[in-house]
Parts: structure tokens; sequence; C-alpha cells
């Protein structure tokens, strides 16, 4: 391999932090210049003693599962496993010897089945609860790993090391961000994040219904009027306006909030908060961003009724008086809607605030709506 090939090989480690694809390009690579048919990251949890494949050239998935779940108790490689330090090489045929190749049926049932004729692997990371290898073969037809082949690739393992750390940062925060993702999603109202040109940056699945209808000239072009047209939710003032006043230097408000109501008669109020800037790459530039935060009346979520029959013991009509009761629906109309003497409304409502230690139709009203803060519906389109 010459020293554009290993540069290749090294730019394709790096990026496969982002694209996998990469990845196998350097496993290619690898093969190629070590003179291997098979290439694999191997990760091997160190409780279990159980390995899984990450990375493969020419993977053969039949014959993976042959291996987890027989094979591998005949693999003479286990013993060595704790035994290497990181950045040393298992050689078959220089630490088990030719004789134990020639014999175990992990070689003469297993690999020779699979046209590989010598294995070699080195011990790249090695953590409390696992372990990351990279794992060659070589075919029938080739010779036996010996050490110099090992030598031959000690520049790429560094590389290959750094490269897995990345790529594990990397994948942590992926889940991060669908875990945050997921999150913002359960939250019971909407938000949106913009730039203070109006530009959308980010929304959950409620706010995104409402990037439409805050900033429509970034759909329907420079004529929209959504305060003017019946069509359209109408504001009680241009949100473009809310951006410009949160980026006016000299306001003394941390917050602006407007009305807007739809068409259908509902209504919603936006209440909209300067970030924090976030930093870009370049020294001195950042992004001025502004969070939107879209709340709209809904109806009991319909966990509700689980969460107060968990938690304080109300019985099924108990949780239907006192939804209408948090909605801000009289004694008597929730009768009228429940079908139910005023008697028993009464009896319903002494139980209701025994069982939720709350006294009033407000501090009940104030308790469900901390419950249901993460019991988010479906949004309204």
């Amino acid at each position: 391999m010459n020293d554009g090939q290993m540069h290749e090989t090294i730019r394709g480690l790096y990026q496969g932090v982002f694209e996998t694809g990469a990845w196998q390009r350097s496993l290619v690579a690898l093969c190629d210049a070590s003179g291997s048919s098979q290439a694999s990251l191997v990760v091997r949890n160190r409780a279990l003693d159980r390995v899984v494949v990450t990375h493969a050239v020419d993977y053969k998935p039949d014959a993976m599962e042959a291996y987890t779940s027989h094979y591998y108790q005949f693999d003479p490689s286990r013993p060595f496993a704790e035994r290497l330090g990181v950045g040393d090489w298992y050689i078959d045929h220089r630490d088990v010897g030719e004789q134990v190749m020639r014999t175990s049926p992990f070689y003469g049932e297993f690999l020779r089945g699979l046209n590989v004729a010598s294995v070699m692997s080195c011990l790249i990371e090695r953590h409390p609860t696992y372990e990351i290898y990279l794992s060659l073969q070589r075919p029938l037809d080739a010779n036996v790993y010996a050490e110099a082949d090992a030598l031959a690739l000690d520049w790429v393992i560094p590389h290959l090391r750094d490269a897995i750390g990345l790529r594990e940062r990397m994948q942590e925060l992926v889940a991060r961000g669908r875990l945050s993702e997921d999150m913002l999603n359960r939250l019971p109202f909407g938000v949106v994040v913009f730039d203070l040109a109006g530009k959308p940056l980010f929304a959950n699945q409620s706010g995104e219904p409402w990037v439409r209808r805050l900033m429509p000239a970034a759909f329907l072009g420079p004529r929209a009027s959504p305060w003017t047209d019946s069509a359209f939710w109408q504001l009680s003032r241009p949100f473009a306006e809310v951006l410009s006043a949160m980026a006016a230097p000299d306001t003394l408000q941390a917050a602006q909030a407007i009305q807007a109501a739809g068409p259908d008669g509902r209504t919603a109020q936006i209440v909209s908060l300067a970030l924090a800037p976030m930093a870009q790459s370049l020294p001195g530039m950042e992004t001025h961003t502004v969070l939107a935060a879209i709340h709209e009346r809904y109806g009991t979520p319909r966990a509700m009724p689980a969460i107060l029959r968990d938690l304080f013991g109300l019985t099924p009509a108990e949780t239907r008086l006192a939804a209408l009761l948090t909605q801000g629906v009289g004694l008597p109309d929730a009768c009228v809607q429940l079908g139910i003497k005023r008697e028993t409304s009464r009896t319903q409502v002494k139980s209701i605030f025994n069982k939720t230690h709350t006294s009033t139709q407000a501090q009940l009203a104030h308790l469900l709506t901390r419950l249901s803060t993460m019991l988010t519906e479906p949004s309204r389109y």
C-alpha cells in the first residue's frame, strides 16, 4: 500500500464517523493491503462473552449466526481475548499453532466451509463492559498470517481507534437528539424556533402547523396576509413584528405575546422568548433565535383517566366530572352534559376534592394541568 492509498484509507475512517459507506471502503482497502478476503469490526460483550459484527466486508449473516450460536464455543482464539493488550494482535498460526488449526472443528467444519484458512485480529479498544476488534481472514489459496502482516497494518490502528471513538460520540449525540425530540413532541403545546429573519429552525409536532400560520410568506409568498384573510388564522399582530421587536437592541420586553383566532373559532396564545445566541463555526458569528410557544385549548388528554385512577383512586364518573370542571364548565352545565342529578354531582365533587386534596375548582384545574404536562395529544392541523 503506497502513501496515497494509506491516506485514502485514513480519510475513509474519519469520514465513516458520518457515512457508513466510508467505513466499508476503508475496510476493503485494508483487505487489499493485507491479502485478506474478509474484514470486520467485532464488538465483544465481556460479561456475556458474546460477539457482534458491526461493520464487515463480505458479511455473511448465516455464517455469523452459525458462529454465535454454535461454533463460537470451539473458537481457539477465545482464551486470548483477555490476554491481549490494546493494540496487540492475535495471529492464529502463531498463537494456537498449525496442529490446532488442522484438528479444530472451528477450522475444519466452519472456516474451511467459508473458504477461510487463517484469522488475524487486533484489539482496538477495551472498555469495562465491551471490547472492539479488527478481524481479518485470508482465503484457502493464500498463505496463513504471520507477524509481518500484523506489523504492516500497525499504522492504521491508532486512526481506527480515534475514528471509532468519534463515531461512538456521534451516535451518542444522535441518540440524545432523538430523546430530546421525543420529549419535545410530548409537550402539550406547540414549540417553534425561528431565527430573526423568520426562518424556522425547529418545530415539535404540535408546532409544525404553526410555522406556516405565523410566517405564511415562507410558504405562500409575500402576498400572504394572514391577519386580513379569513382563510388563515388571524393574528392580533403580525409575527414578523414580534421578531423585529425581539431583535431590537433597546427593547425592554424579554417576551412578546399575541393572540390568534382560527377560521373554525379556535383560539391560541403565542408567547415568544429570545433564546441564548447559538455559536457558529466561525469566531464572532452567532445566530440569534426566538422561541414561540403556542398554547391552544384542548380537551382532557385521553391518558388522564388512568393517571387520576392510579394517583387518587377517582372513579370513571368522577374523572368525567373533573375533566369538565377543569375546562371551566360550571357544575349545572356539567350535570346537563353528563346527564346526572345535582345531588349526585355535589357528592362526586366532594369526593373529588377529598381524594385530590383540593378545595376549589381552580385548585383542581391547576392540579390536572400540571399532571397533563407530558400527556400530549395529536397535533390539530
